[in-house]
């Protein structure tokens, strides 16, 4: 269906409620594509095919209609939302994939169509759709992009969401990789602690980790494995907050104590899937409950939600997620 700004809003209304615990709300502007007009990537849909476009489901093809139509009128649905988290007293921050590996047409990017050896893999959801961060080309590629949003959004910080998806190298060593992507965290840093000058207040940069795409529950040293040194990251002061989460299914498995013994000076939190996995079952409010008890109890600051989120353009199939629990989870955090 058509959406108006009214419905842009109610997103946030939905979330960030009168006695939600919900403190602060990422607003997802990528992956791979950008989700606006922008000067440095490629928006979402724009190099599919005619033909690939008229195979897109309903819901994408809405999408893409939804999209042209605020654009087109000048508004920008993302500035819609964080102004509405903003005025609902709660932080507002931009989350950024930083290699997401889906492969879609309406995914498809000028640079990987340029660059089409700069990619890890040639199969789809096994690296057809991500970057090998091996290269400065790409890390540079990716560093322009996250600045052009933060640039464009009058937001208070971004995301890095380094599981989506969870690997960034061809090759490398463990210590070629920590050290290549160190340079881009610190960047990222940098670039946000100028625009926050030119703006009068700091800007966060958090960090969600990689996972291991379930095999084996995420910690500080597989993450590392992956490039991805985050403890040393905010020893250095360059990340305010830290999420851990499996990928997509919810295993109630994370191992909270090995991250807060790892990352001692910011706030570590957990992070809850949407589904349980096997039959694709969406968490009930129960669910949520104790997931985030076990969350609580092995130490974590706080819950962060991932796929928190409604599929009403399913029509009678739809599912709606149980927004109460909002009220009960901890202090949590809801993309």
């Amino acid at each position: 269906m058509a959406v108006d700004v009214d419905d842009v809003k109610k997103l946030i209304e939905e979330v960030a409620y009168a006695g939600s615990r919900v403190d602060t709300v990422l607003v997802c502007i990528n992956a791979q594509v950008m989700y606006y007009p922008t000067e440095i990537g490629t928006m979402r849909g724009s190099l599919s095919t005619p033909d690939e476009r008229a195979k897109w489901p309903a819901s994408e093809q809405q999408r893409f209609k939804n999209m042209q139509a605020f654009f087109d009128a000048g508004i920008d649905p993302y500035a819609v939302m964080l102004a509405e988290t903003r005025r609902r007293g709660c932080e507002a921050l931009l989350t950024f994939r930083m290699n997401d590996d889906h492969g879609n047409d309406f995914l498809r990017t000028q640079f990987l169509v340029d660059h089409a050896d700069w990619r890890l893999g040639t199969k789809q959801y096994q690296g057809s759709g991500a970057m090998d961060f091996g290269r400065d080309e790409v890390r540079d590629y990716t560093f322009r992009l996250i600045e052009e949003a933060v640039r464009r959004y009058d937001c208070d910080g971004i995301e890095l969401d380094f599981n989506r998806f969870p690997r960034f190298f061809k090759g490398d060593t463990t210590d070629e990789r920590v050290a290549k992507m160190n340079l881009l965290v610190e960047r990222v840093r940098k670039m946000l602690d100028e625009v926050g000058l030119e703006r009068g207040r700091q800007l966060v940069l958090a960090v969600r980790v990689p996972s291991n795409f379930g095999t084996t529950p995420p910690t500080p040293e597989t993450a590392k494995q992956l490039g991805c040194d985050v403890a040393s990251w905010t020893t250095h002061g360059w990340v305010d907050f830290v999420s851990v989460s499996e990928f997509l299914f919810e295993r109630g498995d994370l191992p909270i104590g090995l991250w807060k013994q790892a990352i001692t000076t910011v706030p570590v939190y957990g992070g809850i899937e949407c589904t349980t996995g096997g039959d694709q079952k969406n968490l009930s409010a129960d669910e949520y409950r104790h997931a985030a008890a076990q969350l609580i109890e092995s130490g974590a600051d706080g819950v962060y939600l991932f796929n928190f989120f409604t599929s009403r353009e399913g029509g009678a199939q739809a599912y709606e997620p149980p927004y109460e629990v909002l009220r009960e989870l901890a202090v949590a955090k809801a993309e």
